[in-house]
């Protein structure tokens, strides 16, 4: 596996500390000394994370290495699954808060369409089988899918073509965050808005599960958001940053929130 050296995804510093409590023996988890963004030093090439590392592969290995090494947690996790839906998140009551109707572009939409009749749904989807199931659905629609990285994928639509970017459980899985942010703001009219889902490094259950945190996956977690780390990459870009859970911001394992464009 080709392995990709990064600088930081947020601000591009190239200083850094090491993080060994929270690294992997193959990948080297980093926090930048300028603005305090946690990441992996180094990624693996796009052919892998298209084929190797595709989410569903990814998803079903690691369940099986965390039940082999904790079999009692694990077992109560299956037990308590009920657990998940009490507070569920309603992250598509969420966007519709800022997006009423339109085109929306769901990047890493995996092989599922549930956008909400309101939108004309479109993807981008690096995992080629799930990339190809999304798209007949979509196509009924009146949308597509493009198989192909995000900035690539992007460059498919026009500039102001799109009301509205979904990006759940995607950004820390880029490799390059800012890039795809920056290439975002052209495609979005005024007032569009991106909602984004990543796993919140600022949970306390982070710090106190340390390394077993659910939030931690290699090598295909490359970024590992807080919220301050968020609205760095949102002023640097010229977006306005919403943040949506703030009652959880601390104990819930993923962070909500909005990048929208200025009208």
């Amino acid at each position: 596996m080709k392995k990709i050296t990064r600088s930081c995804p947020v601000c591009t510093s190239d200083q850094k500390i090491a993080l060994p409590k929270l690294s992997h023996p193959e990948w080297n988890t980093v926090k930048c000394v300028k603005c305090q963004m946690v990441y992996l030093d180094a990624a693996p090439d796009y052919e892998s994370l298209s084929e190797d590392l595709a989410w569903t592969k990814q998803f079903a290995k690691e369940k099986k290495r965390r039940k082999e090494k904790e079999p009692i947690v694990a077992w109560i996790d299956a037990k308590t699954r009920w657990r998940l839906h009490m507070f569920r998140d309603d992250e598509w009551a969420y966007i519709s808060t800022r997006v009423k109707a339109g085109n929306v572009l769901d990047i890493g939409c995996g092989g599922l369409n549930n956008i909400p009749p309101q939108f004309t749904p479109f993807g981008i989807e690096i995992e080629k089988q799930a990339a190809e199931i999304s798209d007949a659905l979509m196509q009924e629609r009146g949308g597509f899918v493009v198989h192909a990285p995000a900035l690539e994928g992007l460059e498919s639509f026009e500039d102001g073509f799109l009301d509205g970017i979904i990006m759940r459980s995607y950004l820390e899985h880029e490799a390059k965050p800012r890039e795809v942010i920056k290439a975002c703001y052209n495609k979005l009219k005024p007032g569009g808005a991106i909602y984004i889902k990543v796993p919140n490094f600022d949970t306390i259950n982070r710090v106190v599960r340390g390394i077993d945190w659910c939030g931690f996956r290699f090598p295909d977690h490359l970024n590992y958001f807080g919220i301050a780390t968020l609205k760095t990459l949102a002023d640097n870009e010229n977006y306005q940053f919403v943040l949506k859970n703030k009652v959880t911001r601390y104990t819930n394992d993923n962070v909500h929130c909005f990048f929208i464009k200025q009208s």
